[in-house]
């Protein structure tokens, strides 16, 4: 266990009209800088049937993770990628790993 670990869940949908294909494109896009951030260790991007979207990233730390949110902010690829997501359904939150089994 790890006890720095903190695992990012942004859970949110698409805006309506959204093409999947684009979406996934600029979430791939997006990639390229998002691992160059501090502290970065992976990323999943889950769908459920009533296209309701979680991203879960692991962070090396809080810090680490509350930095990169900031930094996202100001980068063009993320940028498009998160102005395809209804900020109205968006739900972020930061969880520290406490047991991995």
């Amino acid at each position: 266990m790890n006890e720095n670990l903190t695992i990012e869940i942004v859970e949110f949908k698409s805006l309506k009209g959204t093409d999947e294909k684009v979406f996934l494109e600029a979430s791939d896009t997006m990639m390229k800088d998002l691992k160059k951030q501090s502290g970065f260790i992976n990323r999943e991007l889950l769908k459920s049937e009533d296209d309701q979207w979680i991203d879960i990233v692991h962070w090396r730390s809080l810090t680490d993770a509350e930095l990169a949110a900031k930094n996202v902010m100001s980068i063009p690829s993320c940028l498009k990628f998160f102005k395809m997501i209804d900020e109205a359904t968006l739900k972020m939150m930061h969880l520290r790993q406490v047991r991995k089994y």
